[in-house]
């Protein structure tokens, strides 16, 4: 078991302390008492809390911006201390600080004012191993009920233990699009130097999905199209326009949830029907137009979105796996990083290294387990030349919740799998290493992927994660699958029927750019789908 976590010591004091301005709670109780709670991590930290009393109500300092999650559980973010005012008899403070550390569940007994100091335990540190976490997909105001600002949003990075936000600006319905004139190419101001927060957009279209950039200095526009009743309801420009722009301005492309649950081809016989799966995706992977997918995402299924990304693996494209939550943070939503992607950074922690790492493609997803996987000795996003007809394979996953299947994917099949012992409760990490031969008859992609059951812990369960591939090149030959090649060519052919029975171009000039693009994408996947 790790060290850190065999040495673990939780520190509870409690001190009589007489606050002289109460927080009134939602709930009028005569007897009401003052709970004032420190939180310490090498110093004052911050963290997200959810407060049970005595009546069975959960309670929240006033004045604080109170979510819930999808299971119905209310939370507030704290930084450094807060104070809550309770009912008399028994209560529970749960103080999370993201995945990184382990919760610490304090019981109180409240006879009186209190104070409360809880010192934050990490299980593992990821940073100190050149790994920065990231979410592609935050959004700061989307007209919710919330009132925050970005000094808000810095306080859930910190709590949650994010080093990379990427917060959208976006709309569909109007002009009026939010946070544009934060959008600088930098991060901003308040960013600390543990976690960045970037001002970048989700650029939406109702047939050809939904794109984020990051890393970018200006607005993209139009920032969406194809929706009914807005100023840009036409289906033109196509993605791939916004997305040139994007990468023009040194911005890195990723699509947002691919596939959503129980969509196992995103089209329907009602062509003109809108949707957000990334349909324009294999156009603009084969075309050098996206660096990245959101294989994880609150609002998508994971293993259908890897199958998708499996494909394009499949046909020699290089793309990053990333995470985008798509979390609201002035709305009652599950926080941000509950899913996110990892990248090894070659230096500091710099937008530019860590948009440079996310391209390179060193990068591993998780909702809870730490991955670390070699082939050859090589890590994800790097190219190995094979001279045998087998490759050697670490792989290494440590996790604060249960796992129960590690498997080695092979250009999209299992080529090994280890079932995992059920581990005692009280274990405070999971872990499993192990060292293989695989066989290689062909250039191949090497990944390492986890699941397991689903936990209290894991906000987009069941338990997942997994790492970009390794490429493996034999003979110097390119990765190549002809099915899957052929896949796409009626992919497009598929998304062309809808373009035209939706018809909504101003000119038939727009209509033929957009077909001719997606054309030239089918001409790539043709060639890819011919014998070596």
């Amino acid at each position: 078991m790790n060290s850190v976590v065999r040495n673990i010591l939780f520190k509870v004091t409690i001190l009589a302390v007489s606050v002289s301005v109460p927080v009134l709670s939602v709930c009028a109780d005569p007897q009401m008492y003052n709970v004032k709670v420190h939180l310490h991590n090498d110093g004052p930290a911050a963290a997200r809390v959810r407060i049970l009393a005595a009546d069975s109500q959960e309670y929240a300092p006033e004045g604080s911006a109170v979510r819930k999650t999808k299971a119905g559980e209310s939370y507030f973010y704290a930084d450094g201390a807060f104070v809550v005012s309770l009912p008399s008899g028994s209560a529970r403070v749960v103080v999370s600080g993201g995945l990184e550390f382990i919760p610490q569940t304090i019981d109180l007994d409240v006879t009186g004012d209190r104070e409360v100091t809880v010192q934050q335990q990490p299980w593992i540190d990821m940073a100190s191993r050149g790994w920065y976490s990231g979410d592609s997909h935050v959004h700061l105001h989307t007209g919710g009920r919330i009132n925050v600002t970005i000094g808000d949003a810095l306080v859930a990075a910190r709590a949650e233990g994010v080093n990379y936000v990427n917060l959208c600006a976006s709309n569909n319905i109007g002009d009026d699009i939010r946070d544009a004139d934060l959008i600088t190419g930098k991060p901003h101001p308040s960013s600390s130097g543990r976690h960045l927060l970037v001002f970048g957009e989700e650029m939406r279209s109702s047939i050809y999905g939904h794109m984020q950039f990051l890393g970018i200095s200006k607005l993209v526009e139009p920032q969406y199209t194809g929706f009914d009743s807005t100023p840009h309801s036409h289906d033109f420009p196509a993605n791939f326009f916004m997305a040139e722009q994007a990468i023009q301005q040194g911005g890195v492309v990723t699509y947002a949830h691919p596939m959503f649950k129980g969509q196992p081809w995103p089209f329907t016989d009602e062509l003109t029907a809108g949707t957000g799966a990334a349909r324009e995706l294999p156009i603009d992977a084969i075309l050098n137009m996206t660096q990245a997918v959101d294989v994880m995402s609150y609002n998508s299924d994971e293993e259908q979105s890897a199958e998708l990304w499996y494909r394009l693996l499949n046909c020699g494209l290089k793309l990053s796996a990333c995470v985008g939550t798509d979390a609201l943070l002035d709305q009652s939503t599950d926080p941000l990083g509950g899913s996110r992607v990892y990248v090894k950074v070659d230096g500091p922690l710099t937008m530019k290294n860590w948009l440079e790492g996310l391209t390179a493609g060193q990068t591993f997803v998780t909702n809870g387990p730490m991955l670390q996987l070699e082939v050859e000795g090589a890590q994800p996003g790097a190219t190995v030349s094979a001279d045998t007809d087998k490759v050697h394979v670490m792989a290494d996953v440590e996790s604060h919740v249960p796992f129960d299947h590690v498997e080695v994917v092979v250009n999209g099949e299992v080529l090994f799998a280890t079932s995992v012992p059920e581990n005692s409760e009280e274990t405070l990490m999971h872990r499993h290493r192990f060292e293989i031969d695989v066989p290689i008859e062909q250039s191949s992609w090497v990944a390492l992927r986890v699941r397991g059951p689903s936990h209290p812990l894991v906000f987009d369960g069941p338990v997942w994660a997994h790492t970009s591939p390794v490429n493996i090149l034999v003979d110097k030959q390119p990765i190549r699958s002809a099915d899957d090649a052929n896949f796409f060519v009626e992919w497009i052919d598929q998304l062309l029927r809808v373009v035209a029975a939706r018809n909504r171009f101003v000119s038939e000039v727009d209509r033929q750019q957009v077909e001719s693009r997606f054309l030239e994408a089918r001409e790539a996947f043709l060639l890819r789908a011919q014998p070596q």
